[in-house]
């Protein structure tokens, strides 16, 4: 006889730029916490369901997904019926997080630069490598700071889109380019997980915050699972094994949230709607 019982589907959006490790972790106490079998899909080349494909949840191939939040953001834009924001999200540790579900857009040089590049200004002229057009981290906060400043992406002298944040990082540990904006989580992965090239980046500056990933959910769950979903992520680091996990992990839990949360990031895009990096755009 076919087994009926529900499986809970899950989709990360987010490695390898967050370790896949992570939301394996995540799999796994939700299996045991909720008595439910679960499997987790990965998908690397996009940060979200990419608008030229029919998406997971309309679907119905996923019930919780991480994706970036701007991917989010146009989803509900769209008026997507099969999503729903999970009134929860996670805490990565950053020293200037404060506790608070966000992360940041660092600017990294290598640490042989660190007397030549002292401020974000000194980097004109300078080479730069970005990830996707879409990063929120990696870009629209270059856009915006550049802005800001009075500048445009003529700033630098050589512009260079590696595909990924840790593809970023190593074409400044290379010195291919001089600098990078990238996420901080990933940043902070990367130390942890290569230490022979902790001592080698430097962080010339810091934008941000910009708020965590969105937990996704399938709006077609009923409405006790998707409370038991709440209640078993809050509680998550309560219970020792699983917060060491965590931790292990630079997360130190969940908290509650909700959509006031991506009100910067909506206000972000409108900010950078019409910027490119690659053209001269005021």
């Amino acid at each position: 006889m076919a087994d009926t019982k529900k499986k809970l589907r899950m989709i990360t959006y987010l490695s390898p730029t967050i370790p896949v490790e992570l939301f394996e972790t995540y799999m796994r106490y939700l299996e045991e916490t909720l008595n439910m079998e679960a499997c987790l899909r990965y998908e690397s080349r996009w940060g979200g369901p990419p608008p030229h494909r029919v998406d997971p949840f309309t679907a119905d191939e996923v019930d919780i997904g991480f994706m970036n939040p701007s991917s989010f953001l146009q989803m509900l834009k769209d008026k997507n019926e099969y999503v729903e924001l999970l009134p929860v999200a996670p805490i990565h540790v950053h020293p200037k997080a404060e506790n608070r579900p966000v992360y940041f857009s660092e600017v990294i040089i290598h640490k042989d630069n660190s007397q030549k590049y002292k401020e974000f200004h000194d980097l004109k002229g300078h080479r730069w490598a970005y990830d996707e057009p879409e990063s929120l981290s990696g870009n629209s906060m270059t856009l915006v700071n550049l802005k800001r400043m009075g500048f445009n992406a003529s700033f630098f002298g050589h512009i260079i889109r590696s595909g990924s944040h840790i593809a970023s990082i190593k074409l400044v540990l290379e010195k291919t380019v001089d600098a990078a904006a990238v996420d901080s989580s990933c940043l902070r992965a990367y130390r942890r997980d290569h230490p022979e090239y902790k001592d080698k980046l430097h962080s010339l500056t810091l934008w941000g915050p910009l708020s965590i990933y969105p937990v996704v959910i399938n709006s077609r769950l009923p409405d006790s699972l998707k409370q038991n979903i709440t209640t078993a992520l809050l509680n998550m680091s309560k219970e020792t094994r699983w917060k060491r996990q965590l931790e292990a992990l630079d997360v130190t839990g969940f908290v509650k949230s909700d959509m006031s949360l991506y009100n910067a990031e909506e206000n972000l895009l409108k900010d950078v709607k019409g910027l490119s990096i690659d053209t001269v755009y005021y």
